[in-house]
């Protein structure tokens, strides 16, 4: 009987629904944020709905929704101890993010650059050139003190004296973030429009199925 494939033609509406609602929100993302990497494309995930549990649910990979929620509910952001990025010394990939492992690399150059070879200290110079930090290579990090941020230096010598120049800084306060992205309102604006059309296939399929 058609009355027997209803919960199944739900969920697999359902189902298709949220399928649906996270593919849109990867589409509409570039909209509200400013060149999400693919990796954030990627976030959003369904569960899919069953004939004994009638709900599907689309959400964000734990990964993602660390940062992403504040740019859904907004809301204030502690420090994570994640760099800010100097605009006019270091260079931003294709996403306005550091390439990976910069931090990583300069942190360590910085520790242990009393302590390279010629040869690793040449290398070193190269990452540091591909990266878009000039000058020669004498790294500082850490908190130098009067007033200024815990960051990663680069030491130069101005007027006889030697003094740093902040590469790249640690956050030390909180930020307050605004929502900028409708992730709530897309979904619901894709059930409204899409559940009729996939539920009405669903139980056509399924009637078909159970001749």
């Amino acid at each position: 009987m058609a009355g027997d494939q209803v919960p199944f033609a739900i969920a697999l509406g359902l189902t298709r629904t949220a399928q649906e609602a996270s593919r849109e929100l990867a589409v509409e993302m570039p909209k509200h944020l400013d060149s999400p990497t693919p990796f954030t494309l990627r976030a959003f995930a369904v569960d899919r709905a069953t004939k004994q549990g009638l709900v599907a649910r689309v959400y964000a990979r734990p990964a993602q929704a660390k940062y992403l929620k504040y740019q859904i509910d907004g809301g204030d952001r502690a420090p994570t101890r994640k760099a800010q990025r100097l605009p006019s010394e270091v260079r931003l990939n294709e996403f306005g993010n550091l390439p990976r492992g910069m931090i990583r690399d300069l942190i360590q150059i910085a520790r242990s650059s009393k302590r390279l070879t010629a040869g690793q200290a040449r290398k070193q110079v190269q990452k540091m050139r591909s990266a878009g930090v000039s000058a020669a290579l004498d790294l500082f990090y850490g908190d130098p003190g009067n007033g200024k941020p815990v960051g990663i230096y680069k030491r130069v010598v101005r007027g006889g004296q030697q003094t740093l120049v902040p590469l790249i800084l640690m956050p030390e306060r909180s930020v307050r973030y605004r929502p900028r992205f409708p992730a709530a309102e897309i979904v619901r604006r894709v059930a409204v429009r899409a559940f009729p059309g996939h539920f009405k296939d669903a139980l056509r399929r399924a009637i078909d199925t159970a001749r």
